[in-house]
């Protein structure tokens, strides 16, 4: 079979993820690579040949009867963004570039914004290539998570988010997208509420339609991968920035670290870590906890058994600051604990599960870097992208005023039964986005990372059904382990309203048989995969 050009045959059977915590079965022969297409220019033409070259991918899932799944670095704990039918790897779809101001909607300029910080990115960019790009031209993503190879097209789809309370997730920063989402249809996405392209731009792109929806864009902003093939994304960046360092390693769990951790008040921590006074230039960016559930103490009577605390503050950029050390030899360290966990991975190997809590007891303190009085760019801060061994990674969104609650509750459990892990707390400004798991006004995001094994699994059931016998509500990251996902329980999450405004959606974009080559059995079980009437375009 003769392939256009920049599409290549990319046989396999078999599709472990990067975090080795399943493998999936595809079909070979519907495996495709993406490439920039040769013996044209870099740009508009190459650029529409790759859309032409998404559409030929999408007529193929409907002539062969197979489903198809976009797939950037592979990232994702759970099988949110795969299928038993064909992988079509886009990684290596990197052009992107600022806009000109004739490209920008006159509404956007006349409310504030700066046509200089409007940078459009084709997918297979990866997150911390996109940061030292921009930060080369004196710009800087504005959200990031912490281990930074996804690419930008997956962190969007699945919520990826890092400890940003004024700013949100990294999807909370993309203000349109062109969506391949038919064989002869390509649109252009943006909120009515914030429009921002103007028609020369989506006329460059050469879209079939656009679409300036809030309902639409806060939909397929959280889609993974079900609404079509994301060419494009248009991100809203910002001057290059310092984030400082203000951490410890031990910050007792009493009522200064309560009020912090549900409401952002941060008067009761100035002391312990040395906050500066917030003013307009200099001020609270970043929160975030990392807790060994081993040796924490809840009961607020063991000043030594606290958590590891850290607020970084965001300030303009200057060129001399004190530099973030070197990682340590043996460690991967990132704002996140998977690098404790892979640290535990590599010296424990098989018998690992069992041996975990007395293995992190020791190595906890040590794998925490002091960073205390650092500084840096978002690239120099959040750069782990190391992934080795296999690990488990589930991630829970709750409101902040119920972390404290949250979090004692499973320091019980773990004193029952011990999870051969460690807990990262992130607090993250709520989204607009329909399926956005960041759902909370400002939401904590409370991780357990762990060893890959039948026991982890467990402890992860255990506080989901806590949870819900608590009364509790929460969400769960569409990117990690999320098994429990049913639809009776997604609904109750996102509640009846935005499951059906999610689902309407996705019909207004794609026709039954586009809805059907972008259907995965993920959806399935939680009661995504719609295939109610269509309904006519608006």
């Amino acid at each position: 079979m003769a392939l256009p050009n920049g599409i290549f045959a990319a046989p396999m059977t078999l599709l472990p993820n990067r975090h080795q915590n399943f493998e999936q079965p595809v079909i070979s022969s519907a495996c495709f690579k993406l490439r920039i297409p040769t013996g044209m220019p870099v740009g508009q033409e190459s650029y529409h040949q790759t859309t032409a070259n998404f559409q030929w991918l999408i007529t193929y899932g409907i002539t062969h009867k197979v489903r198809l799944r976009a797939m950037g670095s592979n990232w994702s704990f759970a099988k949110v963004a795969v299928t038993n039918g064909g992988i079509v790897d886009t990684a290596a779809l990197h052009q992107s570039f600022g806009v000109a101001e004739s490209m920008v909607a006159p509404k956007y300029i006349q409310a504030g914004g700066k046509v200089d910080n409007l940078w459009f990115t084709e997918c297979g960019n990866n997150v911390i290539s996109l940061e030292r790009d921009l930060e080369k031209r004196g710009k800087s993503l504005r959200a990031s998570g912490a281990s930074n190879g996804q690419t930008i097209a997956g962190a969007t789809s699945t919520g990826t988010h890092g400890a940003g309370f004024e700013v949100g997730a990294v999807h909370d920063t993309v203000v349109g997208l062109h969506l391949v989402c038919g064989p002869d249809r390509h649109v252009w996405l943006e909120r009515e509420s914030y429009p921002v392209a103007s028609d020369a731009f989506t006329e460059w792109l050469g879209v079939t339609e656009v679409h300036r929806s809030d309902a639409l864009f806060n939909a397929a902003i959280i889609s993974f991968g079900s609404f079509g093939f994301i060419h494009g994304l248009l991100l809203e960046v910002s001057d290059k920035f310092l984030l400082e360092d203000y951490s410890s390693k031990r910050v007792p769990y009493n009522v200064g670290l309560k009020q912090a951790m549900t409401r952002l008040d941060f008067s009761g921590l100035k002391n312990v870590l040395g906050l500066p006074t917030p003013t307009d230039t200099q001020k609270p960016w970043h929160f975030q906890l990392i807790v060994n559930p081993h040796q924490f103490d809840a009961n607020m009577g063991n000043p030594t058994r606290g958590a590891y605390v850290r607020i970084l503050y965001h300030t303009p950029y200057r060129p001399i600051y004190p530099h973030r050390p070197p990682p340590k030899p043996g460690f991967t360290y990132g704002d996140d604990t998977m690098g404790i966990i892979q640290t535990v991975l590599d010296k424990l190997g098989a018998v690992a599960p069992l041996l975990v809590p007395a293995m992190v007891n020791k190595l906890y303190p040590l794998a925490l870097d002091d960073t205390n009085g650092v500084a840096g760019t978002m690239s120099e801060t959040f750069s782990n992208t190391n992934i080795r061994g296999k690990a488990a990674s589930a991630a829970i969104g709750i409101a902040a005023a119920d972390s404290p609650r949250v979090l004692e509750e499973i320091v019980d459990l773990n004193s029952k039964t011990p999870f051969p892990g460690i807990l990262g707390l992130r607090y993250v400004k709520g989204t607009a986005a329909t399926l956005g798991f960041t759902r909370f006004p400002i939401t904590c995001v409370l991780e357990l990372d762990g060893i890959e094994a039948k026991l982890t699994r467990d402890f992860f059931e255990r506080i989901w059904n806590r949870l819900e016998i608590l009364g509790i509500s929460y969400t769960l990251h569409w990117g990690k382990l999320n098994f429990n996902l049913t639809a009776p329980r997604l609904r109750r999450m996102y509640g009846n309203a935005a499951v059906d405004s999610w689902l309407q959606a996705r019909r207004v974009l794609l026709d039954a048989p586009t809805r059907e080559v972008f259907t995965n059995g993920f959806m399935e079980s939680c009661g995504l995969a719609d295939a109610v009437r269509d309904v006519a375009p608006v």
